[in-house]
């Protein structure tokens, strides 16, 4: 009976605190991430840290690529929604402009939802450009903004074969 006791005990329980390191990169990875993703946009490599490698893991997850994917198609509803007086503090994306790039949010769209390998800088350079309230998105600028930004983005995604 003992020696069963023995045999299961140090199997089953794992003491706490002693997680595998890659566990901890990424519950760290999803912390970091407002400091990892621009330095992966602007180019640092996913293997500079096992933290940079978690975070590209993640982005480039088919999770991730869903929820992007979903994110643009949002986008284009939004802009193409009749204001109305009460919506809420929600910054509503300029319809000039997201017209202006529907070929780019669609190919977009289509390649995240596809099963091609995407690059962790290029997703992390949409996600800037979908989350900043003053970006091409949201601002009346140069109304080919967001259509350059999609295709800088675009050039990024693609992985060379």
């Amino acid at each position: 009976m003992r020696t069963i006791e023995v045999l299961h005990r140090p199997a089953l329980a794992r003491p706490r605190g002693r997680e595998p390191r890659h566990q901890v990169a990424r519950l760290t990875a999803r912390f970091l991430s407002p400091w990892l993703d621009p330095q992966l946009a602007a180019g640092v490599p996913p293997w500079r840290s096992p933290r940079h490698a978690a975070r590209a893991l993640q982005l480039t997850s088919d999770r991730d690529r869903r929820a992007l994917a979903r994110s643009l198609e949002r986008l284009l509803e939004d802009a193409e929604r009749i204001p109305t007086p009460f919506r809420g503090a929600a910054i509503r994306p300029c319809r000039g402009q997201v017209r202006h790039a529907l070929a780019e949010i669609m190919a977009i769209s289509a390649l995240l939802r596809s099963a091609q390998p995407v690059d962790a800088r290029g997703v992390a350079m949409l996600r800037a450009v979908l989350s900043d309230g003053g970006g091409p998105c949201y601002v009346r600028s140069d109304p080919a903004a967001l259509s350059g930004a999609l295709q800088e983005v675009s050039r990024w995604l693609r992985v060379a074969s």
